[in-house]
């Protein structure tokens, strides 16, 4: 229920396969989460290539600028912002937990229930950044004076920093898909599956799951374009500052939520028949070579 930054059928697709193949796959199944710890070290190191090859492409000397990196996370964590969310997000839990004990056998109830107590939640972690916002502005900009202080790097580098950048880039996203190739062939490997037939299972499950994500994408294109709407609406009736645009704006807000979490709600069924027909699919791959 978490996808508010996914903007394309790529990234949906990714946040997918994440969700279902490494932090749940491995519960009962120590070979598997030894394979999900390898693959979170894989892209933990796809990272920080990624972060070397940027300080490279602007003549910064990478060491230094892991120093203001450093200093930003102590920044961020003084903030507050990620314990703020934390706790928001637990009260979620227990909400929705409690909607669950109070309406067993009500489920228009505990739905409505749910719904509410996720519209409390985004309007608590929406506060929390609104709290944190002038305190993560400042780290993000003492971060930028301190890695604009740092010496060039050792030795310089030439290149041209726009083509530079992109280059990492991409040599960051095949680093990270070369993770996930390695870890569902090491999950094939424990579960004792053929790699190559499940791959074939893998490719059908996302011609399943691209339509359900198209429509997924373009519902919440939707949704934003008419919240961005209603809060130029905000911003051309009320003056900066006062109450009535925050409430207007917070208004605006939450009603993109509502209509975003209604999309997911669409795509859910979609989404699960495509995890079933892949199961099934798996499960008549011979075994491993």
């Amino acid at each position: 229920m978490r996808l508010r930054s996914l903007i394309s059928v790529g990234g949906m697709l990714s946040a997918f396969i994440v969700m279902t193949g490494v932090t749940a796959v491995h519960a009962g199944n120590p070979c598997v989460g030894d394979a999900a710890g390898t693959y979170r070290d894989c892209k933990g190191s796809c990272k920080e290539d990624y972060q070397a090859a940027k300080d490279t492409c602007l003549n910064r000397d990478h060491a230094c600028v892991e120093g203001c990196r450093e200093d930003r996370r102590h920044c961020r964590d003084a903030s507050g912002i990620d314990d703020a969310i934390a706790q928001c997000n637990a009260t979620l839990v227990g909400a929705r937990r409690a909607c669950r004990q109070n309406n067993p056998t009500d489920p228009d109830n505990r739905d409505k229930c749910i719904n509410q107590a996720q519209v409390v939640a985004f309007q608590c972690r929406d506060h929390a950044r609104e709290v944190a916002k002038p305190a993560l502005k400042q780290c993000r900009n003492d971060f930028q004076e301190c890695a604009q202080a740092c010496p060039p790097a050792d030795p310089p580098s030439s290149a041209d920093p726009t083509q530079c950048k992109a280059d990492a880039k991409t040599a960051y996203q095949g680093c990270k898909a070369g993770c996930v190739e390695d870890f569902q062939a090491a999950k094939d490997e424990c579960r004792n599956r053929d790699h190559v037939c499940v791959e074939g299972c893998r490719a059908d499950r996302d011609d399943c799951l691209e339509p359900v994500l198209n429509s997924l994408v373009s519902d919440y294109a939707a949704c934003n374009a008419t919240r961005d709407g209603a809060i130029q609406n905000c911003k051309d009736t009320y003056a900066a500052g006062t109450p009535e645009r925050d409430t207007c704006i917070d208004n605006a807000q939450v009603a993109a939520f509502q209509c975003r979490d209604q999309a997911r709600e669409d795509a859910r069924p979609g989404l699960k028949q495509c995890r079933l027909d892949f199961k099934g699919c798996v499960l008549i791959c011979p075994p491993a070579s």
